[in-house]
């Protein structure tokens, strides 16, 4: 009886018996090996055993290790699993959580799945009926991340690493039967009187007895009471083989950025009096509306300022990150004031958990980038999978608010506007409830008055994302990035317009860190004495790996000198610059107007970001890592533009460092006074 074996047995009997579902990690004691000569398909090591083979544990990729660093092809994984005898009446499926970018899945030497061009989805294999049961059972997998005119980024266009590999963790998911494919939810929040409306969506088989009963559990998830908000056992109506429940919730608490509240929903299929299955997942009440071209969260007017990080970053890791490294990230985006951001490619179910508890707002996108990318059938079908895909994995997250459908295409051209238009068409029947746009860097051209005006594929989202590059990529002088800005605006007057990047890139453009200061505070102030710009994302979090020529280093290291933190996520003098630009508070002056008290002059800002400041903290201290042994004090609630003085105790002679934190415990600002 192999090790694993012993394991699932345990697991299976030590969970209560209502909980029929189980999470089994499949992480360890793979063999692997690369195939730069080709000829692992027509070898059949599907039905072998793989030659010159090593143990690897996932994620794992390639890319990072010296000999392979610059290997795009084939490479194979092997795990021999025992499987339990009485699996053979339940619902098994085998869940990837990407592999990067095409893959065969075989199990005792019978392919039972392709996934083709999709490097960053989570997927799942069913293998119901598929696999020996009570005996070992061999799981191998050949994949692919060569630059193939068959995925989605296209061929080489993309700017991110191409690691490639099972690059994230594997599990079987096991249930009993009837069970839930998947959950979607669409929490609806009241802003009069924050009640909520709950819609549930179940997706079954096709077969699925129309007579069972769901048990739902809404619990506060993350929230210090832990109330039980509903509890209820309902028999669905049923829409073909989805399951669909409503509920009312007389009060809520909302989900923002300061205050990420989420509610936990437990549902509990039952057969008869049976327990068969169990799923939960977590959302957020809130309310992200466009009036006006305005923004406006659960009805308050704000405006957003964040960073994007670009995953793969760290060469220790590549694409292989742990969730303690990505989390780690999340971190550093936090740490400069982050609520909103954009994601290139589709992350690891533990980055938008971080979001959700920590309070970032998101666009998530089909990494569809670049001129280059053509807008043929392959890649129209590919896309649009990867769009379906997406979505149905992410469909509860309350931090993301957005779908985007690509970036930086050639959107003037009309067959790949055409594209983009079947896209967002796409996106907006798939989920409703949020918004989608396309990432542009080609939305000027003229005044929407002009004759000859032709609108960019930019204008076909709810708002409009610009990447601005003035000064740098674009060869135009930063005096003119106001008229340019001014342009785009008149040109798409009615639609919210959003800065969905800004940076400078080195080694591309010389200066270091110095020049990209003088880059940051300059976009920065051009984009606050604009009332239309909504909000900006600064590009990028850290220097990130990349496959794209321009680049010093052909290896591992080859990257883009773009960050404010370095690759491994030591902060550069940016990194402040940045934190206090982002801030939505200024620590303007400290008064010693009386023996003994301090009264410090707080405004809150209306550049970017800009929205109420609620439940932050302040702390006086004589060094800047030792504020939290200083006493704390309440800062009073603090609308954009509105002034306070806080008085506190005087304790370091008219001097001192200010610093503010947030109600999630990140740093908002931090002044000195010495």
């Amino acid at each position: 009886m192999t090790k694993f074996y012993i394991a699932a047995l345990a697991l299976l009997f030590s969970i209560p018996a209502f909980a029929q579902r189980d999470t089994i990690a499949l992480n360890t004691d793979w063999q692997f090996t690369v195939d730069k000569q080709n000829v692992g398909l027509a070898a059949n090591w599907y039905q072998n055993s793989l030659p010159v083979a090593r143990i690897v544990k996932l994620p794992h990729t390639w890319n990072i290790e010296e000999e392979n660093q610059n290997h795009y092809g084939w490479g194979w994984y092997r795990k021999s699993v025992s499987i339990p005898a009485n699996w053979k009446t339940k619902n098994v499926v085998l869940e990837f959580g990407a592999i990067n970018h095409t893959a065969y899945i075989y199990v005792n030497g019978q392919k039972v799945a392709e996934h083709i061009g999709d490097g960053f989805n989570k997927f799942g294999v069913n293998l119901t009926n598929k696999l020996t049961y009570g005996k070992e059972n061999v799981i191998t997998v050949a994949c692919n991340n060569d630059y193939g005119k068959n995925r989605v980024p296209y061929a080489n266009s993309f700017d991110w690493p191409n690691d490639g590999g099972l690059i994230r963790t594997v599990a079987f998911i096991v249930s009993d039967q009837p069970s839930v494919n998947y959950i979607h939810a669409v929490p609806v929040l009241n802003t009069s009187n924050n009640t909520g409306k709950l819609s549930l969506k179940l997706g079954f088989g096709a077969n699925t007895n129309k007579n069972i009963k769901l048990s739902v559990t809404v619990t506060e998830e993350n929230q210090p009471t832990k109330q039980v908000v509903l509890k209820t056992v309902t028999k669905p109506a049923w829409q073909n083989s989805e399951a669909l429940l409503e509920y009312e919730l007389p009060k809520v608490n909302p989900w923002h950025f300061d205050f990420p509240n989420l509610y936990r929903i437990d549902v509990r299929v039952l057969n008869g009096s049976k327990v068969v299955d169990h799923i939960s997942t977590n959302v957020g009440f809130r309310e992200i509306k466009f009036v006006s071209g305005q923004t406006f969260l659960n009805g308050e007017r704000i405006k957003l300022m964040g960073v994007e990080w670009t995953a793969g970053s760290n060469p220790d890791f590549g694409f292989a990150e742990t969730k303690e490294e990505i989390i780690r990230h999340g971190k550093l985006m936090k740490e400069v004031n982050c609520i909103f951001s954009r994601v290139h490619f589709q992350q690891d179910d533990a980055f938008y958990d971080f979001c959700d508890r920590n309070g970032i707002i998101l666009q998530e996108e089909v990494p569809l980038w670049g001129a280059e990318t053509p807008s043929n059938d392959t890649i129209k079908t590919i896309a649009h999978q990867q769009l379906e895909q997406m979505i149905s994995n992410h469909f509860n997250h309350p931090s993301i608010f957005a779908w985007g459908v690509g970036n930086e295409l050639n959107g003037r051209n009309s067959q790949m506007k055409a594209m983009i238009e079947g896209l967002v068409a796409k996106a907006r029947s798939l989920d409703p409830s949020r918004k989608v746009s396309y990432v542009s860097n080609t939305l000027t051209q003229g005044f929407i008055n002009d004759p000859k005006f032709t609108p960019d594929a930019g204008s076909l989202g709810d708002y409009v994302m610009m990447n601005e590059y003035g000064g740098s990529w674009w060869n135009i002088p930063t005096g003119k990035v106001h008229n340019y800005l001014d342009s785009v605006h008149m040109s798409y007057p009615d639609k919210p317009f959003f800065i969905s990047e800004f940076g400078l890139c080195g080694p591309n453009f010389k200066g270091d860190d110095e020049r990209r200061l003088e880059d940051l505070v300059y976009h920065m102030a051009v984009y606050e004495s604009k009332p239309y710009v909504e909000g900006a994302i600064y590009f990028d979090l850290t220097d990130y790996r990349t496959h794209y020529p321009g680049t010093t280093e052909n290896n591992k290291f080859r990257r883009r000198v773009h960050g404010i933190y370095d690759m491994y996520g030591k902060p550069k003098p940016s990194m402040k610059t940045l934190r206090e630009l982002s801030s939505p508070v200024e620590v303007q002056q400290v008064y010693q107007w009386e023996k003994g008290k301090l009264s410090i002059l707080i405004i809150g800002s209306v550049g970017l970001p800009q929205h109420t400041v609620k439940g932050y903290k302040l702390y006086l201290s004589d060094k800047t890592d030792n504020y939290q042994s200083a006493k704390s004090y309440e800062i009073p609630e603090i609308k954009p533009g509105q002034q306070i003085y806080l008085e506190v105790d005087d304790s370091f002679d008219g001097k001192g460092i200010v610093t503010v934190i947030r109600p999630t415990g990140f740093v908002a600002t931090q002044k000195s006074f010495y």
